[in-house]
């Protein structure tokens, strides 16, 4: 690659190089031995202006002339040697290919040169040559005798297969003081490239200008990689700064590829390396592009495409991973210049990315106002670059190195200008997001606080309620005791007939409702204490099996009376629990006294005990109503009826579950209820296995 050629090739210019050497291939050459030379003109050299040494050349293919040969001139009649007349630049081999080695072999070219006399010492630049080179001067002394001048050599052409590493740039070369007219011959051996050849236009010129120009051309990709490198470093520094560095690290990413590019593509690298191995520089420069490119489309989605990954982001960092891949870990083990292969098929890449690229800025242009400026930004930068490769590619503007720099350098400088203000819409409208964020916080920690004194309200609402009744339950039950005691009397009339048969029949309505009245009492001072947390469980050794015998032996009448059969399945040999025997008593007593209720006549109770791996479960299950699966929460709730309290089939106040689910919480257990409506209701509660004992003889669970 050139020293002067610091840029990326995007397609435009790679099109218009392959047109010209389609024209060129195309066009009639010279018959053999016809004299159509036309030497350079070097008028415009006493001006300043440097000679470029573009037509008057004569070539001989695979073949290594020696020097002394051109010394009647550069058409020689050897036998085996075939004239061929060009303009420079001459390149073999096709750009498009599957063979690194179309461009290899020699060749010899020679140009004669008369140069104007002058008082300031004259050098040539040759430029890249991809090749081992020698560079002669073959002049006739002052008595005619031939001289022929080494002028500047990288290697042996001859032994070029075996040479690996050179540097095929050559530098300015000084002439000779009193080389005015002479003929200029070069001997070219490619074994490293596709292509092969002389690939610029050499010049001569004034050696301080030209040793100028070359110095120049070596600093600024320099200077540019270093400012590049800087950029990288300030992006990831301010980037550690801020909450999300994801963007800070794609641009660093781009700043660094790019600063590698240039590093390898102008050839500095033999500036510190001077015996680096051509075909390895070729790799990374290649891997540098392949780097360059996918760094770039980041950027481009991370300035307008944020969050969203499609096909086409997969299908172009995959590409260029498997491109990256095969630059750096298999291209070194292959033929010299074997990377330079992937050329052409990595355009169509770029075409892609450069397509990808214009539909997301137009896409951006078109319906994103906040993001416009950012992509007017990246519009421009793109648009600058690629009418300069036009215009380099078509010959209309010459390619230099400080115009490239300069291009550069602008073209960056317009990706920061984006990145900047895409960085600064992300932190105003992070700012404005932390804003509302703040102000709803504001609203919502108000609102807590209203829910917590409401919360705190409620709660001393419900303790005022749960102690109120607690109080009004005990002391309704002093008066209740001694209206069921005295009405329990005078229904068995104790000290004596009552007179009328009215009086017991009101006695025995006075004493049952009195019972009734008690048992809601108690209900509601059970689930009071429950809820006030005043409550404790009296624990012991349980024999639930016992327990629950003389629950339905005590529910037996009301069973009777609503014409219900009740029954007790219990797995044999069932321990006994660590628990409070009259609140199981109670969870029964509720649990069968529900089952009763709300059965049908006909239907059956069932109560059922067994032990499980999950502890001890007791199931009571009816084929009563049942309940619809959205009535259960509500049947749960305290003082909970499925149907309207004016109208309702059923007495009592809704606490019989309840007061069973809160029972079992005491005890650590669970609380389970399932229902079809129809067919009936079972509710299961299961004690922890904990609370199950070893079996004691002493304790008597069996029937009996």
């Amino acid at each position: 690659m050139d020293r002067t050629s610091i840029r990326h090739k995007p397609m435009i210019g790679m099109a218009a190089f392959l047109l010209a050497c389609l024209l060129a291939w195309a066009a009639p050459l010279p018959a053999s031995g016809e004299t159509v030379l036309r030497p350079p003109s070097a008028a415009g050299l006493a001006n300043g202006d440097p000679l470029m040494l573009e037509e008057g050349w004569t070539v001989y293919r695979d073949a290594l002339v020696p020097a002394a040969r051109f010394g009647g001139g550069c058409s020689l009649s050897f036998a085996g040697l075939e004239a061929e007349h060009v303009t420079l630049p001459d390149i073999w081999g096709p750009a498009l290919t599957t063979r690194v080695s179309t461009g290899h072999g020699t060749a010899t070219y020679c140009l004669d040169l008369a140069l104007p006399q002058t008082s300031q010492a004259l050098a040539l630049s040759l430029g890249t040559t991809r090749s081992v080179y020698a560079i002669y001067a073959v002049s006739r002394g002052r008595y005619g005798e031939l001289e022929v001048q080494s002028l500047h050599r990288n290697g042996d052409p001859s032994r070029a297969e075996g040479i690996v590493a050179v540097n095929p740039t050559a530098p300015v070369i000084p002439l000779p003081h009193d080389l005015r007219q002479f003929r200029l011959v070069v001997q070219l051996a490619n074994y490293v490239h596709k292509q092969g050849g002389i690939v610029d236009v050499p010049s001569i010129g004034f050696l301080q200008k030209m040793d100028s120009a070359e110095r120049r051309a070596s600093a600024l990709p320099t200077a540019l990689a270093l400012v590049l490198v800087l950029v990288a470093i300030l992006t990831l520094v301010v980037g550690r700064s801020t909450s999300n560095p994801r963007g800070h690290l794609i641009f660093a990413a781009l700043c660094a590829t790019s600063a590698l590019r240039v590093v390898l593509v102008s050839n500095l690298i033999w500036d510190y390396l001077p015996s680096f191995p051509e075909a390895r520089k070729y790799d990374l420069e290649y891997f540098s592009l392949f780097l360059v490119a996918p760094a770039y489309y980041a950027f481009i989605c991370y300035l307008f495409r944020e969050g969203r990954v499609v096909w086409v982001d997969k299908l172009i960092y995959g590409v260029s991973a498997v491109f990256c891949l095969f630059a750096l870990l298999v291209a070194p083990f292959m033929a010299p210049g074997t990377v330079t292969l992937l050329r052409e098929p990595f355009q169509l890449l770029w075409a892609v990315i450069i397509l990808a690229v214009g539909v997301t800025i137009l896409r951006t242009l078109l319906m994103e106002k906040e993001a416009r400026r950012d992509a007017l930004a990246v519009l421009l930068a793109a648009m600058v670059y690629f009418a300069y490769e036009v215009l380099t590619s078509m010959k209309i503007i010459g390619a230099s190195m400080e115009l490239s720099n300069l291009l550069i350098v602008f073209v960056t400088m317009l990706h920061i200008r984006a990145f900047m203000l895409k960085y600064r819409r992300v932190e105003g409208e992070r700012d404005t997001l932390h804003r509302t964020l703040r102000d709803a916080n504001a609203v919502l920690e108000a609102r807590a606080d209203e829910l917590t004194r409401a919360l705190m309200a409620a709660e001393q609402a419900s303790l005022a309620k749960s102690e109120f009744l607690a109080t009004m339950s005990h002391e309704l039950r002093t008066p209740l005791n001694a209206i069921i005691g005295f009405s329990e009397t005078m229904k068995l009339e104790v000290f004596g007939p009552l007179g009328h048969g009215k009086y017991a029949e009101y006695a025995k309505d006075i004493n049952n409702s009195g019972t009734h009245l008690l048992d809601l009492v108690s209900d509601i001072l059970d689930i009071s204490r429950v809820e006030s947390g005043t409550d404790a469980l009296n624990e012991e050794e349980v024999c639930i099996e016992s327990v629950a015998r003389a629950v339905l032996a005590a529910t037996a009448a009301q069973a009777g009376k609503a014409e219900v059969v009740c029954r007790l399945d219990a797995d044999a040999g069932l321990p006994p629990v660590f628990a409070d025997e009259r609140k199981i008593r109670q969870i029964l007593t509720n649990l069968v006294g529900n089952a009763i209720k709300f059965n049908v006549p006909g239907g059956t109770v069932a109560v059922t005990l067994a032990r499980d791996e999950s502890g001890y479960r007791i199931a009571v299950a009816d084929t009563g109503i049942g309940i619809v699966a959205e009535d259960i929460p509500k049947a749960l709730a305290r003082f909970g009826q499925l149907e309207d309290q004016f109208r309702r089939k059923y007495e009592g106040l809704g606490l019989g579950l309840p007061i069973v689910q809160v029972l079992t919480e005491q005890h650590g257990g669970h609380f389970a209820i399932e229902s079809t409506p129809g067919r009936g209701t079972t509710v299961t509660i299961t004690l922890p296995r904990e609370r199950c004992l070893p079996s004691a003889p002493d304790l008597a669970c069996a029937a009996g």
